[in-house]
């Protein structure tokens, strides 16, 4: 199937998904539900259900500002945003503006947009100025607000074996439009492959307008040794709710398939994916889509479908998942992994976040089971830390591995440490 083809039908599957989540989720009838049902069903954590059938009722109760606050947090909670934020602005001169100025600049840092949270925490902090969970959030703005300077040095190896060490050295920083985010960096990379030994050095610079119609992000990288090459790439935001993006680019094949050989020939590759998520009653549906059409000739397409449901019996940072993985390719080249048979893979795992005041961390592990081609069984874990020190200094690691039992026994570990300095 050609790649626009399977693209389309990524984009129109999620699309029709959404709508027949928003058409099959039940109706809930007026006269059939209360505001103390309703108050019972959000102390026992049935947020979706709160928030659905609580919009149906305060058609009826429009005054009711207790729960119409409850009925935003639960939007907000299963990432209905675009509604929560609507709750939320009803609630801007009650009693409750405070509480509702709070979840909403919450809504929108979770969404991507500080620029717009830090003020709204600010407010909020005028009006009550001891209020914890404004000055928690206001924190944490302040973090993705500052410039940063972040240093990484990272070793990767795998059972073939290639070796790969790498440093990076990165500067990020907003403009005079908060929105306007800007990122350069340096990295050096040394891959080796007995015989074959080479090194990389590469710059890359992106911008992102989180204002600008379809949110662009720009990046371009220049690629000096083995081969100086230049690349592009530009992801556009399609639609919020569902979430749905494009990335279209010219990319460096050779670090993408993690080949010193296909390094040294130069290898590159046009590429065009799609990637989205749909938030329904029962869960969510994640999915990404990339083909990539190689200077050699060949054509690689990579594709995963997951399902993770709402129903979070450990927590709601504990997100487990299942759903099929696959990478295809036109013709197998032994410069780099093409299973011209295909991979076809069921998955299972889960991940935990933990977003606390200390720092960012996160576990996550997979199972896969060979369905289709040369898939067999497969284990993938990892780890991730980001530990602040202080206000202006923070330390990360990250660690993972890859055991993957395809016709050919692969398997591949990597450790990254960095440090991150604000100013």
């Amino acid at each position: 199937m050609a790649a626009k083809a399977i693209l389309a039908l990524v984009l129109s599957t999620l699309c029709n998904l959404a709508d027949a989540a928003e058409n099959t989720a039940p109706a809930s009838a007026n006269s059939r539900i209360s505001a103390k049902l309703l108050r019972e069903k959000f102390d026992a954590g049935e947020y979706w259900s709160v928030g659905s059938d609580g919009l149906n009722y305060l058609k009826t109760d429009p005054g009711n500002h207790e729960l119409r606050m409850q009925v935003a947090d639960s939007l907000a909670w299963t990432g209905r945003y675009a509604e929560a934020i609507i709750q939320y602005q009803m609630l801007e001169s009650t009693r409750l503006a405070v509480r509702a100025m709070i979840g909403l600049a919450n809504v929108y840092r979770w969404s991507g947009r500080p620029d717009i949270a830090s003020p709204l925490y600010r407010q909020a902090l005028k009006s009550q100025p001891g209020n914890p969970d404004a000055i928690d959030g206001l924190n944490r703005v302040n973090r993705e607000l500052r410039p940063g300077t972040i240093y990484t040095i990272g070793k990767n190896s795998d059972s073939l074996p290639v070796i790969q060490h790498s440093n990076i050295l990165a500067q990020h920083w907003r403009g005079d439009n908060l929105a306007l985010k800007y990122e350069l960096a340096i990295s050096t990379s040394r891959y080796t492959l007995s015989p074959v030994n080479t090194r990389q050095t590469e710059v890359d610079f992106s911008v992102e307008h989180a204002d600008m119609p379809m949110a662009p992000k720009l990046a371009l990288s220049v690629q000096q040794g083995p081969i100086t090459k230049a690349f592009g790439s530009l992801r556009l935001k399609l639609d919020n709710e569902p979430d749905l993006n494009v990335t279209i680019g010219h990319v460096n094949w050779g670090n993408m398939a993690y080949q010193p050989q296909a390094l040294l020939e130069g290898l590159t590759a046009t590429q065009l994916g799609a990637d989205g998520n749909v938030i329904t009653r029962i869960g969510t549906i994640s999915a990404v889509y990339n083909a990539y059409q190689i200077s050699d000739g060949n054509q690689i397409q990579d594709a995963i479908l997951h399902f993770s449901p709402s129903w979070h019996p450990l927590g709601p940072d504990f997100r487990y998942f299942v759903g099929l993985s696959g990478h295809f390719a036109l013709r197998n080249v032994p410069t780099y992994w093409s299973p011209q048979t295909g991979y076809l893979s069921a998955d299972i795992g889960f991940s935990n976040e933990w977003s606390l005041p200390s720092g960012e961390y996160s576990i996550y592990a997979q199972r896969g089971f060979g369905i289709g081609g040369e898939a067999l069984n497969s284990y993938n874990a990892g780890i991730a830390a980001k530990r602040y020190i202080d206000r202006d200094w923070a330390a990360m690691l990250s660690a993972g591995l890859l055991k993957n039992q395809r016709i050919d026994a692969y398997h591949s570990k990597y450790l990254s440490l960095g440090a991150e300095r604000l100013w």
